[in-house]
């Protein structure tokens, strides 16, 4: 008896995941464009950041803004890196899009943003 349930626990599981899999392909083809824009965006920031860093080991001077922006960019990569160290949970369930509705009602942003790079 006992495992017969745990077979239809693991069907049921299984059935999740790949009802799971076939949104997040359907996602990524829907915002493949934004996933790039997004990307590419965080890519330029975060160089700029280590830029800036680079110029504090170095004793360089560094102004406010420069200072505010690395902090906000190194807000962002533990942002990114919590959400790809999510990946990593053997769950059933897609802990990110839990992650973000859960900071959103707490009025936390878990997500990467855009730093101003017109200055």
């Amino acid at each position: 008896m006992d495992i017969k349930l745990g077979q239809g626990v693991i069907d049921s599981s299984r059935v999740k995941v790949l009802a799971w899999l076939d949104k997040t392909i359907k996602w990524i083809h829907t915002n493949w464009e934004d996933l790039k824009v997004a990307t590419n965006r965080e890519k330029k920031e975060t160089i700029i950041a280590i830029m800036i860093l680079r110029k504090i080991i170095a004793g360089d001077d560094v102004s406010d803004y420069q200072k505010r922006f690395l902090k906000a960019q190194i807000g962002d990569i533990i942002k990114i890196l919590f959400h790809i160290s999510l990946k990593f949970i053997p769950l059933p369930i897609p802990l990110s899009a839990i992650a973000i509705f859960l900071g959103k009602k707490l009025g936390v942003n878990v997500l990467p943003s855009s730093q101003n790079l017109s200055r």
